[in-house]
């Protein structure tokens, strides 16, 4: 499908790199660099591991405790300033390539500053290929109303990958431990699109498939779902072209779908 061919699109060309020990990480808007600008030239004595450059913002490679500090009091700063959305109060972790962690930061400043962040989706569906989807609360900060894969989240900082599948599929829809023995990891795919004015969405999504009973029904906890409802492919290829499908859960719906199409055609 196009939707999955078009998941990782460019970045605006006048958004400025952001660099850590030599390697580009992420980008931020011309406002956010003129901004931090700004703060690093009333008071320089605080930043130690940050640099601005006309160009370019500049992370140095110090312990993740020391440089997150820094990070942080640069976040505050930015939301005085209104260019991030949906501050969450929650920390993600920005990983190196040996997957260790770099520095944490607040999850609104991860769209600000373009950075790559991590979530888990669940494709949960019923023997007779029934798949569960969730309609999110229209409490939501982000994409209230839309359908949702029957579970998803960010992984926050400290989490692996598994026990914020786990925390989310209880949260979300009530799945116990009973069902977790048909829970499998699929794979991951990388999305990427800019959030006009000041932001790009760049995350890795974890994807699994969870098989449950065709009698059973995902129940919420923690009020961020609506409803649940169960769709053939059919009608779910009909709501990724709607448009009534997170742009995130329609890639990974898309990708559910492809697969198992494939299974079909295998036989």
């Amino acid at each position: 499908m196009e939707i999955i061919e078009t998941a990782y699109r460019s970045i605006p060309n006048n958004f400025p790199p952001v660099f850590y020990n030599n390697q580009v990480i992420g980008c931020i808007s011309p406002t956010c660099l003129m901004y931090i600008q700004e703060l690093l030239d009333q008071d320089q004595n605080e930043f130690f591991l940050i640099q601005v450059t006309k160009d370019a913002l500049i992370l140095s490679n110090a312990s993740s405790h020391d440089l997150s500090l820094e990070l942080k009091i640069l976040a505050e700063f930015l939301r005085t300033k209104k260019v991030f959305s949906h501050w969450r109060n929650e920390n993600f972790s920005f990983l190196r390539e040996d997957s260790h962690e770099a520095f944490q930061l607040e999850r609104a400043a991860f769209r600000g500053f373009g950075l790559m962040s991590h979530a888990v989706h669940i494709n949960g569906y019923t023997e007779n290929g029934l798949l569960w989807l969730a309609t999110r609360s229209d409490n939501k900060k982000v994409d209230p109303g839309l359908m949702d894969n029957m579970t998803a989240g960010g992984i926050s900082a400290q989490e692996t990958i598994q026990t914020c599948a786990i925390r989310e599929l209880w949260e979300e829809a009530g799945v116990t431990s009973y069902h977790l023995k048909n829970l499998y990891p699929i794979g991951s795919i990388e999305i990427r699109r800019p959030l006009p004015p000041n932001e790009v969405h760049h995350e890795k999504l974890f994807t699994f498939d969870l098989i449950v009973e065709d009698d059973w029904t995902p129940s919420n906890n923690d009020g961020e779902v609506h409803h649940f409802q169960k769709c053939t492919l059919e009608e779910i290829v009909n709501l990724i072209f709607e448009e009534k499908m997170t742009q995130d859960a329609a890639v990974v719906t898309a990708d559910f779908i492809l697969r198992h199409l494939k299974k079909e055609t295998l036989f």
